[in-house]
Order: C-alpha cells, then sequence, then structure tokens
C-alpha cells in the first residue's frame, strides 16, 4: 500500500520494503541505501487490500535496555520505541525529514519555529501541545544527566512557547540540521509530561507517547508487547498487536523464521540466503546502511595513546578478506569513520594490511614483543560480529599483540561504553557508528571530539585532536554545501591517519520477512513497524 506523507512541507510516497517499489533517487544517499528484495519462489505480483488485525512477532538481536526515549541510545531500543513515541519530524523514504508531530516549520538564521499537530492524544489521554515539548526539553537541557545533553546544550540555547500550537527554538549557530534532530528515533521523541510525573525515571519500563501503538508489557529478556493505539491521529494501525522478541543467536532467529514463529527477523547471515530464497514462504531483503563497524580503542591509556600503537593495530588487521571470507561480500573496506552513503563521506585509503610494517611501528613504540589486552566484544548482535572479533584476535597474535576476548550480553556492552573513557575499564572493544541522520561533523565531534567525553557526549575512546576539532567546528556551522565539503574532507583525513580506532567496515543488512507481511519500515538500517504494517491473514 502506498502512504503519502502528511503535512504541508512534502508530499512523498512511502517506499514498499517488501513490495519492492523504490522512491525516486535525490542522490546518492538514498540510491546507497534503497532496499532490494527476494520474494520466494511462489511469490505474485497481485496487490492485495491491506487487513486489519493479527499480531506480528519480530525477532531482535538483543533485548531493549530503555524505553525512555531521552535516555535510548541502541539501535534495538530505537526500533521499538519508534512504535509508541514519535517526533516532531520523521524520516522520509528517501531520508528526507518531513512532518510527524509538528505539521511545518521555519527557520530565520539561528530560530526554528515548528507548527504543531492539533488534535493529538498521548496514550494515557492527556493533550498534545507545545507545552508538552517544552517539558520534554526543559527535561533534557535541566539537572537530570541525560544521555545526550552535552550534545542538546551545545545546540540549543532556549525552547519557547508561542502559543498552545507553536514552539520556537533558538539554536547556538545555523543549524540546517535541525529538523533532522527533533526526529522520530532521536532522544527528542516526545513522551507524556503526566506519565514522566508519575514515573520518573520508571518511564523506561512505563512508556507513554503518541505513535500508533500504545505499550502492552515488558518482560526483560523474554519480549516486548504493544497494542494498537485507538485513536491514533494518522489513523488506526492495521495490526492488533506487536511482540519483539530477543534473540541474540542468528540461527535461532532464522529458524524461528522458518517455522512461522516469527514474521520478520533481522540481521541474518550471509549463509542464511539460499534457504530464504529457496523457501516459497518467506522474503530477503538486502539494503545498504551507513553502518560502520570499527573497534574500539582507549586512546587515554597506554599503548593505545601511543598514534603508532593505533597504526599498526590497523595494518594487522586484513579487512579485505574479512570482507571476503566473513561478510560474503556484505561489507565495504573503510578507511575512516564516515561510512559510504553518509553526508560528505570521502574514499580514504586507510591502512593496506601489512603485519611487517604492524610490528615495526609496535617496535619504534617501545613494544618489539607486543602487548596483551583486553576486548569487550558481542555476538549474534551485528553481523558476523563474533566471527570478526576472532578473526582479527588471530591477526593481531600473528604481530604479536596477545587480545584477551570478552564476550557480554548488550545491556553490559552497552554498560561498558557509556563509561566516562579517563575511568573507564574498557581497552579494546567492538564498537559501531551510524552515520545517517543530522550533518556529518556532529557526528565525528561527537565520536571523537574533546569537548564529547562521555557521559556530555558519546566519546568512549578519550579520543582528542584539537586541530581536528577547529576544522570540524567550522564545518557545524558552514550553510555552504561544498565548502562543508572540502573542510570534512581535511578532517577525515587528518582522523584517519590519527587512527583513534581500528577502521573496518560499511555493512550491508539481511533482513528475513514472511511473506505474509507488507510494509514493515525500513530506514537505512532501522526497522520497525507503523500504523501501515500489516499481515495476511
Amino acid at each position: 500500500m502506498d502512504r503519502t506523507q502528511l503535512g504541508t512541507q512534502t508530499t512523498l510516497t512511502r517506499r514498499r520494503f517488501i513490495g519492492g517499489v523504490g522512491a525516486a533517487s535525490a542522490g546518492a544517499v538514498i540510491a546507497a541505501c534503497a532496499p532490494s528484495t527476494t520474494p520466494g519462489p511462489a511469490a505474485t505480483a497481485t496487490a492485495l487490500a491491506p487487513r486489519k488485525g493479527g499480531t506480528l512477532t519480530y525477532a531482535a538481536s538483543a533485548d531493549i535496555v530503555s524505553l525512555d526515549p531521552t535516555n535510548i541510545g541502541d539501535a534495538v531500543s530505537a526500533n521499538s520505541s519508534r512504535m509508541i513515541y514519535e517526533g516532531l519530524s520523521r524520516q522520509l523514504p528517501n531520508l528526507e525529514y518531513g512532518p510527524a508531530l509538528a505539521s511545518s516549520w521555519e527557520s530565520s538564521g539561528t530560530v526554528w519555529t515548528f507548527k504543531l499537530r492539533q488534535g493529538v492524544k498521548f496514550h494515557d489521554g492527556t493533550s498534545f501541545d507545545a507545552s508538552s515539548v517544552k517539558f520534554v526539553f526543559d527535561r533534557i537541557l535541566g539537572p537530570e544527566s541525560t544521555l545526550r545533553k552535552g550534545t542538546w546544550a551545545g545546540i540549543v540555547a532556549s525552547v519557547d512557547v508561542v502559543d498552545p500550537f507553536t514552539i520556537r527554538f533558538t539554536t547556538k549557530y545555523v543549524d540546517p540540521f535541525f529538523p533532522s534532530r527533533v526526529s522520530d528515533g532521536s532522544t527528542a521523541s516526545v513522551f507524556s509530561p503526566e506519565a514522566f510525573k508519575k514515573y520518573g525515571k520508571d518511564l523506561a519500563k512505563n512508556p507513554v507517547g503518541t505513535g500508533p501503538f500504545k505499550f502492552g508489557e515488558w518482560v526483560k529478556d523474554d519480549h516486548l508487547s504493544v497494542e494498537r493505539f485507538t485513536g491514533y491521529w494518522g489513523g488506526d494501525a492495521y495490526l492488533d498487536k506487536v511482540v519483539v522478541r530477543p534473540q541474540p543467536e542468528t540461527e535461532t532467529r532464522l529458524i524461528a523464521l522458518e517455522a512461522g514463529d516469527v514474521q520478520l527477523a533481522i540481521r541474518l547471515n550471509p549463509e542464511h540466503i539460499s534457504r530464504v530464497e529457496g523457501n516459497k514462504n518467506l522474503r530477503l531483503v538486502r539494503n545498504d546502511t551507513t553502518r560502520h563497524y570499527y573497534t574500539g580503542l582507549a586512546n587515554l591509556k597506554k599503548p593505545f595513546s601511543d598514534v603508532r600503537v593505533r597504526q599498526a593495530l590497523n595494518h594487522a588487521i586484513d579487512k579485505e578478506s574479512l570482507a571476503k571470507n566473513v561478510l560474503s561480500g556484505l561489507a565495504s573496506v573503510q578507511g575512516g569513520l564516515l561510512p559510504q552513503g553518509a553526508a560528505s563521506y570521502v574514499d580514504l585509503p586507510g591502512f593496506k594490511y601489512d603485519p611487517a610494517k604492524a610490528k615495526q611501528l609496535l617496535a619504534e613504540a617501545g613494544y618489539p614483543n607486543g602487548f596483551t589486552a583486553s576486548f569487550v566484544g558481542t555476538k549474534g548482535i551485528y553481523l558476523k560480529d563474533f566471527e570478526i572479533e576472532q578473526a582479527m584476535q588471530e591477526m593481531w597474535k600473528a604481530v604479536g599483540v596477545t587480545i584477551n576476548l570478552n564476550i557480554v550480553e548488550n545491556a553490559k556492552y552497552l554498560e561498558f561504553l557509556r563509561a566516562d573513557p579517563r575511568t573507564s575499564t574498557l581497552e579494546m572493544w567492538w564498537d559501531t557508528f551510524s552515520g545517517a541522520g543530522a550533518g556529518s561533523a556532529d557526528y565525528i565531534l561527537q565520536r571523537f571530539g574533546c569537548k564529547s567525553f562521555r557521559p556530555v557526549g558519546t566519546n568512549t575512546a578519550g579520543a582528542c585532536f584539537p586541530d581536528i576539532d577547529a576544522i570540524t567546528d567550522q564545518a557545524v556551522v558552514e550553510l555552504d554545501p561544498k565548502k562543508r565539503d572540502a573542510l570534512l574532507k581535511t578532517v577525515q583525513e587528518r582522523l584517519s591517519v590519527q587512527a583513534p580506532a581500528v577502521w573496518l567496515f560499511s555493512i550491508k543488512q539481511l533482513t528475513g520477512t514472511s511473506a505474509k507481511l507488507h510494509d514493515p519500515v525500513l530506514r537505512n538500517e532501522s526497522l520497525y513497524v507503523d500504523e501501515k504494517t500489516w499481515l495476511e491473514a
């Protein structure tokens, strides 16, 4: 079914996820992230009318960590929260941003004025208006240590209610990306003020938003359930209920899909392609993402504080071999932070596989016999994460670096990543980065900027390069795209050489669905369900 986006700014037809109908390309990012769908042998092109009813079960790669939008920092929680909460804007099929809880907006210099949608209700029956939005931002910018507080504090100077359905943001600099910052899935998604007054931080377990589904229950490590919210401003959802089940083992997700126990399974492995494509009851979706896999390094600690050691660890990894033999071609080797498809992306040479060079650099840094380090890793949460970790362990061993691999479950992993790098116990770790959304300059500053050490920002590594920050700061406020790209080219080149991480791959994603499932939402790598998703009987 085609969906017309609501609002005054733009009207676009929704890209079919299963039907294989793509939105017209508006540039390289759109083309790069468009999904392709492989139907099973008996698939038919016959158009069907959407059916109301049914329960969709979705096999996720990990359990939810939180359902408090202000403190969500993982993909599983973000995807689930999109069914419950909404932002002022939403990401469209062409990866641009259009209206959601705001019907329109305009900007003048550092002032953004949003006209809000009227007649919207929260799931607790209270009304949404401009005071709801201000309440969210008063919390974000207030004394509570929210997850992205440092980010927002560096962007927003003030938030003012103009009238019941008009909200005005004044930013600290001219920010062309502001609508993307207040979108669905962001830490600015709007929750019910009355619910927060009732539950406080336990909103994380009792979410109340304006989305097409209302919270049912969350049984940790077992399932999350949401139910149709009757009275949703965008029209009642087709599905009665959605159940999200954490299934960290990829093979377990596929078996459940084959058995019909789930109708949607994310992050399948390359060896599963033939099984899904050969099953008439299933369909396979391949899509590029702006997800970058890399290895985090504790830049403040020896030996990682020496750039020669960081460069040596990069030279020790045969990334081409991993992309071909472990990931079966579902990856492109990266030479820097920004992944292919991200705004202002530059193709960088990075560090070629050269074990002899790695040993030479280690010796120059004072480690002729290598060293031993711990590595915090994941298993099954990301495509072939454990297999890549094991392969890298052997490659580093070949140059004298002994890695003690510590696999942890997702909540513990995120706890490690959110620690202040000045006191963190991390040495090396599995890390990922998504370059979709707001400007690339922001992402670079957040991941490796001197002022973005956790918990203020998302700099887990403790990396700090003042000369790179200075150029990136210029790019943040540069409105001319060509000039901004030129600045960010310099930034990416310098950051690549500094090697605050071991750069690895941009990743393609494989998703399996029931042939009876129609119109789940795929935006870059985000996969979720909305009011237009439906199941055949």
